[in-house]
């Protein structure tokens, strides 16, 4: 007989996490679930303090019509088992700041102009996107240079991104022009389970400054999220906003080169009813940097929105900051070039990787990890055969990669030798 649900259960006992790892085998594949992860049980649509696994699914179907093998438990082990509505999409650009809760106090127009000097909380992009938000300044552990973080989708955004794209502040969508406000060149970047972000390496034509846009925070070092947490964050379209950690654990994300599932922490108003409608983030805010307002700490890379209406629907979703900084090889604190990166995370099972990438495709072939710093996270399998993409790489000679003319709209060829590319 399963045991009852425990009300005391802890987001980090050994039997939830057991019980988290057991759905996203049995339910993470299915069709209709977004996500799968620990957090607060719902009742009635009114948040409790009970700890559940959750399963967030794109939208909740009658019993009766569901197959007996799709309804979901009402338990694992003994951990309550919630369901609960959620579409996560990566934040595009919002044609006006919204405001949020420190609206008043300050004037948001200000993130989307022309800044001199720079700093977390205003609008970049590649030239060829929209615009994001500046998350923070970063130092690479490789050649000490500073770079600027964001998201894969602000600063790449597309299969055809490669490093030493133009990035450009204000964004291009905010009036950029990359012969005036190219800022930084494209360094590295990850789209997969630890992260939705890129580095872009300054190019010394404007000042910098660290310390967060509207706050006084500089953020120095990382910790974990914790369920219940309050966060801030200072973005592009809504300014200096606050949340609460709702839950934690993995999310499935459309990108322009496919699905991925990325873990992170989803953030809901401090009110669990939000009766103001207050906005913890909106279009534009992506790549901004959630943090603990009291002690500075930096938690995770704002990646995703709500895009349903109303008070109830508002949250925001990020992937944790010290995975980010790990797969990127970079410090928040300025390194000596050649500083020794931190050990990576061991990789998460092969069925739950999700499809493999560019990258994963030319490590196959043998490519050395020094030159893999230099290639772009692409499109699955799948994706690259529509686009017709040809790989020939090895150890010893260079990376070429080709694109098929008449899927492309014109040959592409990158090749990737001794440091150098041509395109």
């Amino acid at each position: 007989m399963p045991e009852r649900p425990q009300a005391s259960l802890k987001p980090d006992d050994e039997k939830v996490r057991r019980a988290y790892e057991k759905a996203i085998k049995a339910f993470g594949q299915r069709p209709n679930v977004t996500g799968i992860d620990i957090g607060y049980k719902y009742d009635g649509g009114v948040r409790s303090e009970q700890v559940a696994v959750r399963v967030h699914v794109r939208e909740k179907i009658p019993l009766a019509a569901l197959e007996a093998a799709e309804v979901f438990p009402k338990e694992i082990d003994g951990v309550p088992l919630d369901v609960i509505e959620g579409l996560y999409t990566p934040g595009g650009a919002a044609p006006e700041p919204v405001g949020g809760a420190d609206a008043a106090l300050e004037d948001l127009s200000f993130r989307r102009q022309r800044r001199d000097p720079i700093q977390p909380g205003i609008s970049i992009s590649n030239a060829t996107g929209t615009a994001g938000t500046l998350g923070t300044i970063v130092y690479d552990r490789i050649t000490g240079n500073d770079c600027i973080l964001s998201n894969w989708h602000v600063l790449a955004g597309s299969v055809f991104a490669q490093p030493g794209d133009a990035i450009l502040q204000p964004g291009r969508f905010d009036g950029g022009r990359r012969d005036r406000d190219t800022v930084a060149r494209l360094e590295r970047m990850h789209l997969g389970r630890r992260g939705d972000a890129a580095i872009a390496m300054l190019n010394g034509q404007r000042n910098v400054l660290r310390v967060q846009r509207d706050t006084e925070v500089i953020v120095t070092e990382t910790r974990r999220a914790q369920l219940g947490d309050t966060v801030e964050k200072s973005g592009r379209t809504t300014g200096v906003t606050r949340g609460v950690v709702d839950g934690f654990g993995l999310y499935n994300l459309p990108y322009s080169v496919g699905q991925r599932q990325i873990e992170g922490f989803l953030v809901r108003p401090e009110d669990r009813d939000n009766p103001l409608d207050l906005e913890v983030s909106a279009g534009g805010d992506s790549g901004s940097l959630w943090y603990d307002p009291a002690g500075g700490a930096g938690l995770g890379l704002h990646m995703a929105g709500e895009t349903q209406a109303g008070p109830a629907n508002e949250y925001a979703l990020a992937c944790h900051l010290d995975d980010v900084l790990d797969e990127l090889n970079v410090s928040l604190e300025p390194v000596a070039p050649g500083t020794p990166a931190p050990s990576p995370a061991p990789s998460p099972p092969d069925d739950a990787a999700g499809a493999p990438t560019l990258l994963d495709l030319l490590r196959d072939a043998g490519v050395s990890d020094e030159v893999l710093r230099r290639v772009p996270v692409a499109a699955d399998r799948a994706e690259l055969a529509a686009r017709g993409v040809r790989i020939v790489a090895g150890s010893d000679g260079p990376i070429e990669i080709e694109i098929d003319p008449q899927l492309a709209g014109g040959r592409i060829r990158i090749r990737i030798d001794d440091g150098t590319q041509e395109r």
